[in-house]
Parts: C-alpha cells; sequence; structure tokens
C-alpha cells in the first residue's frame, strides 16, 4: 500500500569538506577528497628594514608580520529541499512486478492526488478472483469440520463401547470353541465313524442271514434274486458310506477343526489388538480432529486477512501525490539521489517490482544547503554563523546562507552542517541536487600579528611559547597568547612585535 514520511531536510551531495582561510583570495589546494584550505598572504612579507643591510635571515626562522589576517570555513556541499514527502508504493500482499502504464516524468510539477505512477492490475484482480474462489471452497470444508466433530466426539465412546464388545465376544468364542465346540466336534467325526461302521455291520450281516434262509425256504427265483440283491446293494452303500465317514472324521480332526482352532485364536487376538489400538488412537484422532478444525479456521481467517491485503493494494496501485510541488525520481539517501536506479525501472511497458520506485516531493522554492564540515573545525562555526554559496552551475551568483544549530554527530571525520538558504533578488533558480560551495567568514581582522604555526610550541601545562632569535643569534624562550590559526599561520595576542624574528624549529 502506499506510504509517505516527511522528511526536514536531506543529507548533502559532494564531498566536500570544511577549510580555513587566511587573507584574501589566494587559495591553495587541500586534501584529497575536496579539502580546501586557502589562506591570504599579508600584505607585506617583506624582511624587516631592521636588520643590517645584506644579512640574511636563517633558513629556520621567520618574522613576526603585520597585516590583515582572515579565517574562513571552506566546505562543499548541495541544495536539498528543506522538507520533503517520500512516496512508495510497499504492497502487503502482493510480491510479484507489475508492468508500468503511466509514471511521472522526473522533475515534473504535480498537485496534490495527482498520479505519480500507475501499474497494470491485470494479475493482481486474477488473484484476487482465484482467493475468492479458495475461499467460497474453503468455507464449505470448514463447515463440515465443524459439523463432524460433535458426531465424531459423540461417537467416541460408543466406537470404544462396540470394540470392547466384540473383543469380549471373540474372547468368549474362543474358550467355547477349545472347551466345548472342539472336543463335541471331535466327538461327533468319531461317533459318525462309529455309527458308519455298525450300518455297515447290520447290513452284512443282514445278508448273510438272507442267503441263508433263501437256501432252506422254497422262495421264487426272481424273489429271491430282487431281495438279495437290494440286500447286496445296502452292503456296498454302507461300506462306502464308511469310507466317506472315515475321510470325513480324518480331515475334521487333522485338518477343520486345527484350523478353526487358529482362526477363533486370531479373531479373539485382532479383537484385542482392534480395542487397544482404539484405546490409545481414538482420542488422539478426535484431537486431531479438533487441531485439523483450528487449522481450518486459521487457514480461513488468513486469507481473509491475505484477501483484505490484495484489495488494498490493488486500491493503492495507482500512486498519488500526497501534496501540490515538484517530483523527483527516487529519494535523497546518504547525501545521494537515487535517481538513476529509479528512472532505469520507471518506464513505461515495462515490469518493476513496486517496492523499488520511489519518489520525493517537495516545495522547490524552499531550500537549504547541507555540507561536510571537518570534526577540526567544529569550534570555529557556531550557530547563526553567516556565509555564501557559490552554485557550480552559477559561479557568479552569491547566495547568503546561515547555519543551522549543529547535531555534532562526527561520521567518517565530518559533521553534518545544514544552512537556510535566504531568498535573495536577481538569484538563479536552484533546485535539489545542485552542487556548490559554502565560505563562512569566521573573524576578520586589519591589523594582526600572525607568525608560521610551525613557530608555536605548546608547554606540557597547554601554554604556547616562541623561540625569539636576538641580536646575537641565541634563541629566547618567549611565553605568548595565541589567538585564531588558518592556513599555516598562527595570531599572536601578546608576546612578540611586528618585525620580531622566531624560530620555526626548536634550538
Amino acid at each position: 500500500m502506499r506510504a509517505w514520511s516527511i522528511v526536514g531536510g536531506a543529507v548533502a551531495l559532494g564531498v566536500g569538506v570544511a577549510a580555513v582561510t587566511v587573507g584574501a583570495d589566494d587559495i591553495s589546494p587541500g586534501k584529497p577528497g575536496g579539502d580546501q584550505i586557502a589562506r591570504e598572504k599579508p600584505a607585506d612579507d617583506k624582511p624587516s628594514d631592521d636588520k643590517p643591510a645584506g644579512e640574511k635571515p636563517a633558513a629556520d626562522t621567520a618574522t613576526v608580520d603585520r597585516g590583515p589576517f582572515e579565517s574562513a570555513v571552506v566546505a562543499k556541499g548541495a541544495f536539498e529541499p528543506v522538507e520533503h514527502v517520500v512516496v512508495e508504493f510497499r504492497p502487503e500482499a502482493w510480491s510479484q512486478p507489475l508492468e508500468i502504464v503511466r509514471v511521472v516524468t522526473h522533475g515534473s510539477r504535480v498537485n496534490a492526488g495527482d498520479p505519480l505512477v500507475e501499474f497494470d492490475t491485470k494479475k493482481l484482480d486474477r488473484a484476487i478472483e482465484d482467493l475468492k474462489v479458495e475461499l467460497a471452497a474453503a468455507a464449505n470444508a470448514l463447515e463440515i469440520a465443524r459439523r463432524e466433530l460433535p458426531a465424531a466426539e459423540a461417537l467416541h465412546p460408543l466406537e470404544m463401547a462396540d470394540a470392547e464388545r466384540q473383543a469380549k465376544i471373540a474372547a468368549e468364542d474362543l474358550a467355547r470353541f477349545l472347551t466345548i465346540d472342539r472336543p463335541l466336534e471331535e466327538e461327533s467325526a468319531r461317533f459318525s465313524l462309529r455309527s458308519a461302521e455298525e450300518r455297515l455291520k447290520y447290513a452284512r450281516e443282514e445278508l448273510r442271514q438272507l442267503e441263508a434262509m433263501y437256501k432252506d425256504k422254497d422262495l421264487t427265483e426272481e424273489t429271491e434274486e430282487m431281495i438279495l440283491q437290494r440286500t447286496r446293494f445296502d452292503v456296498t452303500q454302507a461300506e462306502f458310506s464308511l469310507k466317506r465317514v472315515a475321510e470325513a472324521m480324518e480331515q475334521e480332526l487333522l485338518l477343520d477343526l486345527p484350523r478353526r482352532e487358529i482362526e477363533v485364536r486370531r479373531g479373539a487376538e485382532r479383537a484385542g489388538l482392534s480395542l487397544e489400538k482404539l484405546r490409545a488412537t481414538l482420542p488422539l484422532q478426535l484431537a486431531q480432529k479438533k487441531a485439523a478444525l483450528v487449522k481450518q479456521e486459521h487457514e480461513r481467517a488468513e486469507s481473509l486477512r491475505r484477501l483484505q491485503e490484495l484489495e488494498a493494494d490493488r486500491a493503492a496501485a495507482t500512486v498519488r501525490a500526497p501534496r501540490g510541488g515538484m517530483v523527483y525520481l527516487g529519494r535523497l539517501r546518504d547525501g545521494a539521489w537515487t535517481t538513476g536506479a529509479v528512472a532505469a525501472k520507471a518506464v513505461v511497458g515495462q515490469p518493476a517490482p513496486p517496492t523499488e520506485l520511489d519518489f520525493t516531493v517537495f516545495d522547490p522554492d524552499r531550500l537549504q544547503f547541507r555540507a561536510r564540515i571537518e570534526e577540526k573545525d567544529l569550534h570555529l562555526i557556531p550557530a547563526g554563523l553567516a556565509g555564501r554559496v557559490e552554485p557550480t552551475g552559477y559561479p557568479e551568483a552569491d547566495v547568503p546562507v546561515t547555519l543551522a544549530p549543529l547535531v555534532p554527530v562526527p561520521r567518517e571525520g565530518a559533521i553534518d552542517a545544514v544552512f537556510a538558504v535566504a531568498a535573495k533578488d536577481g538569484m538563479p533558480k536552484l533546485l535539489p541536487g545542485m552542487s556548490g560551495g559554502v565560505r563562512c567568514v569566521v573573524a576578520k581582522r586589519p591589523e594582526a600579528l600572525t607568525v608560521p604555526s610551525a613557530a608555536v610550541f605548546r608547554d606540557d601545562d597547554g601554554s604556547r611559547h616562541v623561540f625569539l632569535v636576538a641580536a646575537d643569534g641565541k634563541a629566547v624562550k618567549r611565553g605568548v597568547k595565541a589567538g585564531l590559526t588558518s592556513g599555516g599561520r598562527t595570531e599572536i595576542l601578546e608576546g612578540v612585535a611586528a618585525g620580531d624574528r622566531v624560530r620555526t624549529s626548536k634550538p
């Protein structure tokens, strides 16, 4: 979604660092990185007339000069808006690139509510519709789960009771089979065999008696043959029946009953194991159903939240200016504008990650100048110090500035200094990002005694002294009160006079 922040000022462009100036216009190069120290030489740099003609000063001596002395702080920096609004599209849910339909040009003037960038939202719309379909299906599944849970809770004791009953029945069946059914089946098989044997025995006896009787009685051959034939068949049938019963008994005793015992035992074991399994897993299954229901409800809540975020992203897909003013592509970051990186992505018809497009809206008529002041010069720049900025693009312009209160937080040996820019008639149109150099005069003395800074030495107690060269050429230590130091020369307030000669090294 769209977000912006109002920032008072910005980090300076340019790498110039503070410097100190002595004299009028003679500027000497400073350290690499933009530091420049300018020194104006005294008007009279000649040796004193008090020395005898033809006498040359020693190589390590210098003369105390009287003349104009100026100390100034010089630094490079850049103009920036006094306050600005960073406008950025930070989708809450959408993370894929979107094609740019329209984008504002760098440096354009905009009114509040004007579009800065507009994205093609077809992919985003499709994602919203897909999520709505998923939510509808998930709602039905969630309702089913909600209704199944009470039923599962009610069935839990019934399923446990059924399992216990089945285990009890299986145990009873096994006990009955071992104590009653199997012995009875074995006895029945043996009795069937005995019955078959007896029937065969009876049939044979009957046949024997009939054959003996028919020999003694006077019966027709046809009747005799018929009765004997039937009786003989009865004997044959009894013999076959005995064979079948014997085989059946053998199968029953040796195969069927042992197999039935195995099955009954296994059934009892399975029922017992099923009961133990149900006791162990049924509560977990019920808990799992509850957890699954909670998960479904959570996923639905997350999907609803994502839908809300996607719809918010859709509404914010056209990024608009929160205020009127000028718009720059990118933002100020560590003293530099990120315009180049943003401009490479802000191309109509090109997909771009929305999070990588930033815009800065500001009032171009309210500017300030930011520079980096060396930490060693902090004591020279009080708040309210006035100065002038020379814009790089308008070297003849003179822009008055005033130093704002400093927050002396060092970074890489320098401090950020912000200067308020005063409006001035005839001043060229300045814009954020333009560079320049600021110069602030710290002190200006029309008549000052100065010596090379190398001629001033410090005692252990912090006091300063010089070594005066006496008439006989000997060095005499003399305490002095030092003032400002600038451009390699130090102002002497007390302790020496113009024309004195001093040593630039210890004797």
